[in-house]
């Protein structure tokens, strides 16, 4: 059976995973061709769709503003939980934010023709993670910025042609320190938007902080990508769980103001 027919199920050889994961740090993103095999998308698809032809599973799981995005689909379904430990994605991931990894997020983007999230962005609300001063052109590329989450893209259809909405990214972005620099051609350095073209099965490795964007769906079918997002699982990722409940701060809390109390025991925003 040919690789392309059973996809990969064991960690990359040590060079190939160095290079891919200093890829990964350099430009932002990193693809690894022929990860999943065309029956394993052709399964994740069809339970996309049966999840999503639910009424109620369809609000449920619902991303937000977008009707499109099928939100941690792996609540209903085992195979989309195990793609978190699948080889090699796994490894590759502990590469990067470290052995203790950790879940946060899962999506399935089903665009049907002229869907898209098609304006230039980072993601976390259009927030920069490092940002620069206007009289700091960037931050140095000897330097790995810390990777607090990213997300391993996966093509569960092919996505090889302008018209079949592929992601779009300026690689390098994430080095820049700031959000993009125009709303329809943002560059850096030189460089400006590139296509990620895939085959069904393939991934990319892929920083949230580079300037990306969905190109609409013009084809005559729906394109569906996974996401698995990975955070850091050290203790810096466990820092917003707010002060210990004991008794002895509820009576200090007492008639405390409002806003002190939302600081020392609120439960963490997205804001």
């Amino acid at each position: 059976m040919s690789v392309d027919q059973k996809g990969l199920t064991g960690a990359l050889p040590e060079s190939h995973a160095r290079e891919v994961i200093d890829t990964f740090f350099r430009d932002g993103i990193a693809v690894v061709r022929r990860v999943l095999s065309r029956a394993e998308c052709d399964f994740l698809r069809k339970r996309t769709d049966e999840l999503t032809e639910d009424p109620k599973l369809k609000e449920a799981l619902r991303h937000g503003a977008y009707s499109f995005v099928l939100a941690n689909p792996l609540a209903y379904e085992r195979a989309f939980a195990e793609l978190f430990i699948r080889e090699p994605i796994l490894s590759l991931v502990q590469g990067i934010v470290g052995k203790e990894c950790r879940f946060c997020g899962q999506c399935v983007i089903r665009n049907r023709p002229g869907e898209a999230v098609a304006f230039w962005h980072v993601d976390d609300l259009n927030k920069v993670d490092y940002p620069l001063p206007d009289d700091v052109p960037r931050w140095d590329a000897r330097v790995r910025l810390p990777v607090l989450w990213f997300s391993v893209q996966i093509a569960l259809t092919d996505i090889t042609t302008p018209e079949d909405g592929p992601t779009e990214v300026v690689r390098g972005s994430h080095y820049s320190g700031r959000l993009p620099n125009d709303k329809e051609n943002p560059t850096f350095e030189g460089r400006g938007a590139e296509p990620v073209y895939c085959q069904a099965g393939d991934i990319y490795l892929f920083n949230h902080q580079m300037w990306h964007r969905g190109r609409p769906n013009q084809s005559n079918r729906t394109r569906y990508l996974m996401q698995l997002q990975y955070a850091r699982g050290d203790r810096y990722a466990f820092r917003c769980q707010g002060a210990p409940r004991t008794p002895e701060l509820e009576r200090v809390l007492e008639g405390a103001d409002p806003r002190l109390i939302e600081i020392l025991l609120g439960q963490p925003k997205l804001v």
